[in-house]
């Protein structure tokens, strides 16, 4: 998984693959959250409502991915594995570039004509393309507001899942899913730190403003208040959710460890090679499976 998104494929359809990163499509399953907490897993409109919006967002976030790493390709060049991407290792031009950004854009409109989404949902997938390229042009090198923005980022695909089905998000999952991202983003900073040391800021220029013990700090302030605002919503809750509280502890402690070895670059490569953090996850969410459906 790893070599599919950092290392340089043979041929021009591997690169063009690794440009889209297909393996980070998964955050967009946080579109199904308003679907999977509000206890409508069995509505098959509700489901295909949410899936055309998940795919939807993988089209955009992979234009987003192939725009960020064109314009990052010298800064990528300075990175340890980054250095290997398509357009930083010179397998893909500006020409590809474009190329995939039309395929990516005729994929979204052939989705959307499928689903038929209704136009706040439209309004909310073009927000985060239009956001995503001032992040990449502008707000990435604002110290700290860059990690809030990529944080929102989360959240927002969570906001398209209740605006594709029609289900209002609790503020406890506003809250979680907000804090939780925070605290990935945090972490992959912290990571990069840790790698690059002091040629970090050749590769990010926000880094140069960020220390080890200030994001360290960041990062356990963030883990706790996600934990407790999780905690909280578990009481609320009319399911009885508080035994998930254990291994959603464990998977952030867990989590911060990982990143203080400088593996929380890329949370979904830290996860699927963690058998700890992988078997931590599928708990979770089978506990909260069998608490709401079962």
């Amino acid at each position: 998984m790893e070599a599919l998104s950092e290392t340089v494929k043979t041929g021009k359809a591997g690169a063009y693959l690794a440009v889209i990163r297909p393996y980070q499509w998964v955050k967009n399953l946080l579109v199904f959250a308003p679907v999977f907490f509000g206890e409508s897993l069995s509505d098959f409109y509700m489901l295909k409502q949410a899936a055309g919006a998940a795919l939807m967002f993988c089209m955009v976030a992979s234009a987003g991915y192939v725009f960020n790493d064109w314009r990052d390709r010298e800064e990528d060049r300075n990175h340890p594995s980054k250095r290997t991407r398509p357009f930083a290792s010179g397998t893909l031009n500006g020409t590809d570039g474009i190329f995939v950004g039309v395929m990516l854009l005729a994929g979204l409109m052939g989705i959307s004509i499928i689903v038929q989404p209704d136009y706040p949902l439209m309004i909310c997938i073009a927000s985060y393309f239009f956001l995503s390229m001032i992040y990449s042009l502008y707000l990435k090198k604002v110290t700290l507001l860059e990690i809030f923005m990529v944080s929102f980022f989360f959240v927002m695909r969570v906001l398209a899942g209740g605006l594709a089905t029609g289900i209002h998000i609790s503020n406890w999952l506003f809250s979680t899913v907000f804090f939780l991202a925070l605290l990935i983003t945090i972490a992959k900073r912290k990571s990069e730190l840790i790698t690059m040391g002091t040629v970090a800021d050749g590769h990010r220029a926000s880094l140069a403003q960020y220390s080890v013990d200030f994001l360290n700090f960041f990062l356990w302030a963030v883990a706790g208040v996600s934990l407790v605002t999780y905690a909280l919503y578990t009481v609320e809750n009319d399911h009885n959710l508080v035994i998930t509280i254990l291994p959603a502890t464990y998977g952030v402690v867990r989590f911060i460890y990982l990143t203080d070895s400088g593996k929380g670059g890329d949370p979904i490569i830290t996860m699927l090679k963690d058998a700890h953090l992988l078997v931590c996850t599928v708990t979770f969410l089978l506990f909260i499976c069998y608490k709401i459906y079962g």
